[in-house]
């Protein structure tokens, strides 16, 4: 497909994932044919944003276990105080952490990509505006991730509510847990996904540019005439400014995508933390299907943790790899007399290993590099705070 980047990722890559975008007013359309159809997208994009906001607050507050739990009069009970306080933790970071995401899908995330794209656009031209078709797999994955997702926790939100105690307004209660459902489930995991495309992107560049330069390294180590050597020295020149775009474009995305990754991760976290503890509770008192939910709301966490690290390997390896190739390179002008190429090809070493240093400072704002080197240490903390809580449910249950 012709055209520049921008074009053909937003219209060809980005679809079929895009298609759900639009139609839950997160995808900004920058060039709609008239004035009126611009108008009307915006008022259905702060229409969305308003219902997943007030429908995670009414939540909330209609759900809330702390206020029945202060105003009952009873002693305090330390196992149900738990239960309290883990349930008011999942839904307030849930409230918390889904406001966040969703304000950055309406408002920041879409101008990111755009640069992102644009930056990448001359290494796209240099290509020759290859086929990208091995990078629209990833859209229709993360499609299909959002629906399962979305689909299975309202299957289970509706036989929960259909077996809790009948609320003052059980209609709205069902259409607002229906729309927190989606706003929690759907809109969370689509940044992800936007950023798991953008990197494989960034990494599909990559593994063209490694490919030539190894070609170019067997060229410089086979020239021979004054002509040769100037054509490898040109193509030097020009795969290395490709080079130095793939990495500001690779530290552009971790830095514009870093508050919404940390936010992400701090809610996956979060969510196993506190459906690891009611998947054991429900286990002892033998009520699977709930118990199901819960388990697959750990899978969903663990899987999106896991998604983020591993993206940003991938492409920390990448980049790991061109900077041992240019040295090969830079070994093969050494032998080919080509010293001008080589003191730009230590130039470049120089300049691409510290923007690979900020790839790590931005990963997540600053406190964390991210890499599937967390998962384990993650998994630790989580077990760790789950025997602390069975710890004092074990003293409260030993005290007179």
């Amino acid at each position: 497909m012709a055209g520049t980047l921008k074009d053909r990722f937003l219209l060809s890559v980005l679809s079929p994932l895009s298609i759900l975008l639009k139609i839950t007013g997160v995808f900004v359309i920058q060039n709609a044919e008239t004035q009126w159809r611009q108008s009307l997208y915006r008022f259905w994009t702060f229409v969305v944003l308003i219902s997943a906001v007030q429908s995670n607050i009414y939540i909330f507050v209609r759900r809330t276990l702390i206020i029945e739990f202060l105003l009952s009069g009873q002693q305090i009970n330390v196992n149900r105080l738990i239960q309290v306080l883990l349930n008011e933790l999942i839904r307030l970071s849930a409230l918390v952490s889904d406001t966040i995401i969703h304000l950055s899908l309406v408002f920041k995330i879409w101008p990111s990509v755009t640069l992102f794209l644009e930056t990448l656009d001359s290494v796209d031209l240099d290509f020759g505006r290859p086929n990208l078709s091995p990078i629209k797999r990833y859209s229709i994955y993360g499609l299909i991730y959002v629906l399962v997702t979305v689909v299975l926790n309202w299957i289970f939100s509706i036989y929960w509510d259909l077996n809790h105690p009948v609320r003052l307004v059980y209609w709205l209660d069902m259409l607002q847990n229906f729309i927190r459902i989606f706003a929690n489930q759907g809109f969370t995991v689509i940044p992800v996904w936007i950023f798991i495309i953008c990197g494989q992107l960034c990494i599909f560049y990559t593994r063209k540019l490694i490919a030539n330069l190894k070609l170019l390294n067997f060229v410089v180590r086979n020239a021979t005439g004054v002509p040769s050597r100037i054509v490898a020295q040109q193509r030097t020149f020009a795969h290395l400014r490709s080079l130095k775009q793939l990495y500001e474009a690779a530290d552009l995305l971790h830095r514009h995508f870093s508050t919404i990754l940390a936010v992400n991760c701090f809610l996956t976290v979060v969510t196993m933390l506190t459906s690891s503890y009611y998947v054991i509770e429900f286990f002892k008192s033998g009520r699977l299907i709930v118990l199901c939910w819960d388990a697959s709301d750990v899978l969903d966490s663990f899987v999106r943790f896991w998604l983020i690290c591993h993206t940003s390997d991938r492409i920390r390896e990448t980049t790991t790899e061109c900077i041992s190739v240019l040295r090969s390179l830079r070994d093969a002008g050494n032998e080919g007399n080509l010293s001008e190429c080589n003191n730009k090809i230590t130039s470049y070493i120089i300049e691409i290993s510290q923007i690979r240093k900020n790839i790590e400072r931005h990963s997540l704002k600053g406190v964390l590099s991210l890499s599937k080197r967390l998962i384990i240490p993650t998994l630790e903390i989580i077990f760790t705070y789950l025997l602390i809580i069975y710890q004092f449910q074990s003293a409260g249950e030993g005290s007179p």
